[in-house]
C-alpha cells in the first residue's frame, strides 16, 4: 500500500503541474483558462497545490511505516479532506444536483471544448475526462492517506 500511495501521489503531482500550464487539447483548454483567470493566478494555484502535494509525497516517503507523528496524521486528514471537498464542490455537486448559473458560466468559460465521456446532466457537462482521471487518483490518495492515519500501513 505504501508503494501505491507513493505512485498515486507522484502521478497526481505530475497531473497538477501540467493540467493548467501545458496545452493538451482536448483534455484541457489552457488559452480559455488564461483568458478567464490569468497566468499569475494559474501559476500561484499550481505552486500552492503542487507544493502541498509534493510535501505530502515527501512525508509519505519519510515515514514509510507506523507509527507516524500526530502532526502528519493531522496534515493528511486536512489536506486530503480539503481535496475531497474541493473535488465535490467543483465537479460533482453541480453535476449531480445541477449547476448554478455562475458554475455553468465558469465551466463553459474555462473548459469549453474539453473532452468528456459523461452525459450532460441538468445542463452541466460534468467533470471532463482529465478531471475524472485526476479524481480517481485523488480519491485513491485520500483513502490511502486515511488508512495510513489509521495505522494500516
Amino acid at each position: 500500500m505504501q508503494t501505491t500511495f507513493i505512485v498515486f501521489q507522484a502521478i497526481l503531482l505530475v497531473m497538477y503541474l501540467i493540467q493548467d500550464t501545458v496545452p493538451m487539447p482536448p483534455l484541457n483548454n489552457v488559452p480559455a483558462l488564461v483568458k478567464k483567470v490569468g497566468w499569475a493566478k494559474i501559476m500561484l494555484a499550481t505552486v500552492i497545490t503542487s507544493g502541498l502535494l509534493a510535501f505530502s509525497l515527501y512525508l509519505t516517503v519519510k515515514y514509510p511505516a507506523p507509527p507516524v507523528p500526530v502532526s502528519l496524521k493531522l496534515f493528511y486528514i486536512l489536506w486530503w479532506g480539503i481535496q475531497m471537498l474541493g473535488m465535490y464542490v467543483a465537479w460533482y455537486k453541480p453535476y449531480i444536483f445541477g449547476p448554478t448559473e455562475k458554475e455553468l458560466k465558469e465551466y463553459l468559460e474555462m473548459h469549453i471544448g474539453t473532452h468528456s465521456f459523461l452525459p450532460v446532466r441538468k445542463g452541466f457537462p460534468g467533470p471532463n475526462t482529465w478531471h475524472v482521471v485526476q479524481n480517481f487518483f485523488m480519491v485513491g490518495c485520500a483513502m490511502l492517506a486515511y488508512m495510513k492515519v489509521a495505522g494500516v500501513f
